[in-house]
């Protein structure tokens, strides 16, 4: 390429160009839920745990003199996602691999970087919004996000069109609260992370202890139900499949989701059949909710 052509010729074509030895990074990739929770072995391409729930008490009862107790027991269940098998691949020609680039020196080195960063990006859409698919001969399984797993604490349509507001939002803390225990994290696209951070309650600045100033972005949500981590999440509004005028709010228990692993991430060279260098990033995974009432879902909110 030659810097001299057109509006910028300025006579000497032997002038070099110049042409500046780095490249800035923006990558829109998410991966804060396969960076925070935890990982468990999974040995099986369908992995299943049992759930074995306590209802409260909300009538007093007694026992009369000299009769027998009654006896009711409630078995555990079973909930169970697949594993998926994520797939980057990297082909560099060999040409290219011996061309001097700008911004780096291996064009190999940078390939396999990049699909890991989107490995990694494909786990974080899968763990969070991915919809379960137990695969065949010609499709591929792929696991059901955590959004998926929210049966109990899941409501949609009853809130279509309607604006997120505190009193909402603390609702929804409220009825998991309700279900069993409080959530303390909740993931949220940018629109209602914008809307979140206009809410006007006293309660709902962010004041970090080691600092103890208030900031007008809330990050901590101290609601009537515990304080939640309020996360910023890229991946959130595909939970519904598409992010056109829809937004979705996402709430749980943190230590009840695990990443199940099955293949650890890895590099493996492939076959190839010509003058280029070929490989892919791959690894087998899946998501663990250990209870459903441990997610909560609302879809639809402006």
């Amino acid at each position: 390429m030659s810097a001299q052509t057109g509006a910028f010729a300025y006579g000497d074509l032997s002038n070099r160009e110049d042409l500046w030895d780095d490249i800035k990074d923006l990558d829109p990739l998410e991966t804060w839920m396969s960076t925070h929770c935890g990982t468990i072995p999974v040995y099986n391409v369908i992995h299943s745990w049992p759930i074995d729930g306590i209802t409260a008490e909300t009538t007093q009862t007694g026992t009369v003199e000299l009769d027998d107790t009654t006896y009711a027991a409630t078995n555990p269940t079973i909930l169970l996602n697949v594993t998926q098998i994520i797939e980057k691949g990297v082909a560099v020609s060999m040409s290219n691999m011996n061309t001097k680039h700008a911004g780096f020196k291996d064009k190999w080195a940078r390939e396999k970087l990049k699909a890991m960063k989107l490995f990694k990006d494909q786990l974080e859409l899968s763990i969070v919004a991915g919809a379960m698919t137990t695969g065949t001969g010609t499709a591929a399984r792929k696991m059901q996000g955590i959004a998926g797993f929210a049966s109990t604490l899941a409501t949609e349509a009853a809130v279509s069109g309607t604006s997120l507001t505190s009193a909402i939002f603390n609702g929804i803390l409220g009825d998991a609260y309700s279900a069993g225990q409080d959530h303390d994290t909740v993931l949220v696209g940018r629109k209602l992370k914008e809307t979140i951070s206009l809410f006007t309650a006293g309660n709902t600045k962010n004041v970090p202890a080691s600092e103890a100033t208030i900031y007008d972005r809330i990050d901590v949500y101290d609601s009537d139900h515990g304080r939640q981590e309020i996360i910023k999440h890229r991946k959130v509004d595909y939970i519904t499949g598409t992010t056109a005028g829809t937004h979705t709010l996402v709430t749980c228990i943190r230590d009840f989701i695990s990443i199940g692993v099955m293949d650890e991430v890895h590099y493996e060279d492939r076959d190839r059949s010509g003058y280029y260098k070929k490989g892919a990033i791959v690894g087998e995974y899946t998501v663990q909710v250990a209870n459903e009432k441990a997610v909560s879902r609302m879809t639809h909110l402006l």
